[in-house]
C-alpha cells in the first residue's frame, strides 16, 4: 500500500507508478490521482478566468504529472540528484506537477495553497516547476457555464429558463440582442489577441448557440 496519506486517507493509487481510469483521471495533458485532478483543473480554470492562457497552464510534458516507474528511472538517470529514487516520487503517486511556464508557476505559488497545492517540495529540490497536492482542497458546486463571464453567465442561464417555459418573448429577444452583441465583441477581439484568451472560443460557441 502506499505511505502516502492525503486528507487522512490512502490514495487510490495503491503502487507507485501503476494508473488505471479508476485511481486516476485526465487533466489537460496528463493525468493525477482523482482528487488531485478535481483540485488542479479547478484551480486551472480560475487562472484562465484571470487571465493565463490556457497552454501556460499544463504540465511541462507527457510524464510531467502521473509518471510511470518507467519514467521515473529515465528522470533517475538523467536528472540527479533532484529527481526522486524510482518507485518512490510523488509522480508516481499521482500528485505532482511540473509545470511549463514559469506564468503558471506564479500563479500557484500565489493561489494554490487554497486549492491544495504546495511548492514545498519544489522548494525543497530547487525546482520552481514541481508542485505536489497535498489536500484540503473542498470543492465548490460546479457553476453552469463556468467558461462565461458573470453577465454573459447570468443571460444566458435566464435566457434558457424563459425558452424552456415558452414565457415573456420579449425578455428573451433582449437578451440575445445582448448575446448576439457580445458575442460579436469576442469575434472582434479574438481577430486581434487570438481565441485561446480568456476562454473566448467556448463563450463564443455558447452564445452563438443561443443567437443562430
Amino acid at each position: 500500500m502506499t505511505p502516502v496519506l492525503i486528507n487522512g486517507r490512502a490514495l487510490g493509487v495503491e503502487r507507485n507508478g501503476e494508473f488505471t481510469d479508476a485511481n486516476t483521471a485526465p487533466i489537460p495533458g496528463g493525468r493525477l490521482w482523482t482528487e488531485a485532478a478535481r483540485a488542479w483543473i479547478d484551480m486551472r480554470a480560475a487562472a484562465i478566468e484571470h487571465g493565463i492562457v490556457p497552454g501556460d497552464f499544463v504540465p511541462a510534458g507527457p510524464a510531467s504529472s502521473a509518471r510511470s516507474v518507467a519514467a521515473q528511472r529515465y528522470f533517475w538517470a538523467h536528472r540527479p540528484p533532484a529527481a526522486a529514487v524510482p518507485g518512490t516520487s510523488n509522480h508516481g503517486w499521482g500528485i505532482a506537477v511540473d509545470v511549463k511556464t514559469r506564468v503558471a508557476a506564479a500563479w500557484i505559488l500565489a493561489n494554490g495553497p487554497r486549492f491544495g497545492w504546495s511548492w514545498d517540495e519544489g522548494r525543497r529540490v530547487g525546482e520552481w516547476w514541481h508542485f505536489r497536492y497535498v489536500g484540503g482542497y473542498r470543492p465548490r458546486p460546479r457553476r453552469r457555464f463556468p467558461h462565461l463571464r458573470p453577465d454573459e453567465r447570468r443571460w444566458v442561464v435566464e435566457y434558457d429558463r424563459l425558452r424552456a417555459g415558452g414565457r415573456d418573448l420579449e425578455r428573451r429577444r433582449a437578451l440575445r440582442k445582448a448575446l448576439r452583441a457580445r458575442r460579436r465583441e469576442i469575434w472582434t477581439e479574438a481577430q486581434r489577441t487570438g481565441w485561446d484568451v480568456n476562454r473566448r472560443r467556448e463563450r463564443y460557441r455558447t452564445l452563438l448557440a443561443r443567437t443562430k
